[in-house]
């Protein structure tokens, strides 16, 4: 069984949350709304802004990229632009591990606990290594995919829209 690994990375790349329980086929979404992270959000113990594609919900916490067919003004592009280039600090941080743990670039043929086990030891061993600024530094930003829109809750969804906006408004106009 393959698992489905969802992080969320600070700006120097330190790995800040990570879910690794879920089986491969599992959508990045699901695993968003299912985790402890996500709660905190909803809850208000946890403030800020998470960056997601477009395969996450557009939400109040959780801000996703405007579908170029629905950009309409500089300020949604330059919102747009800070997206990609701020959201490439994950796909930096994907390619970064996985130089750095070669057994994370393969499926790991072990039991399921045990996968995880070593995911979660890399994320750890990671963080160390950003602490004592073991860092690669000659790892090639690449453009990032495009992801399929999912359907999510029409009334998150909605209000999250609307906060996206109200953002757009306030820091790129």
């Amino acid at each position: 069984m393959s698992l489905n690994v969802q992080l969320i990375c600070g700006p120097r790349m330190e790995i800040l949350d990570i879910v690794s329980r879920w089986p491969g086929s599992t959508h990045d979404s699901k695993i968003f709304m299912n985790s402890a992270i996500c709660q905190k959000f909803v809850d208000g113990t946890v403030h800020g802004i998470l960056l997601g594609d477009n395969g996450y919900p557009q939400l109040p916490y959780l801000f996703t990229p405007l579908l170029d067919r629905h950009v309409k003004t500089p300020a949604e592009e330059r919102y747009n632009r800070a997206h990609r280039t701020t959201r490439n600090i994950i796909e930096k941080l994907t390619r970064v591990w996985k130089q750095r743990f070669p057994c994370l670039r393969k499926r790991l043929l072990t039991k399921p606990v045990t996968t995880q086990a070593v995911i979660v030891a890399c994320a750890i061993l990671h963080n160390i290594a950003i602490l004592r600024q073991d860092n690669f530094e000659n790892v090639e930003e690449v453009p990032l995919d495009t992801v399929p829109v999912v359907n999510a809750n029409a009334v998150q969804n909605s209000r999250g829209h609307i906060v996206r906006q109200q953002f757009i408004e306030r820091h790129f106009m």
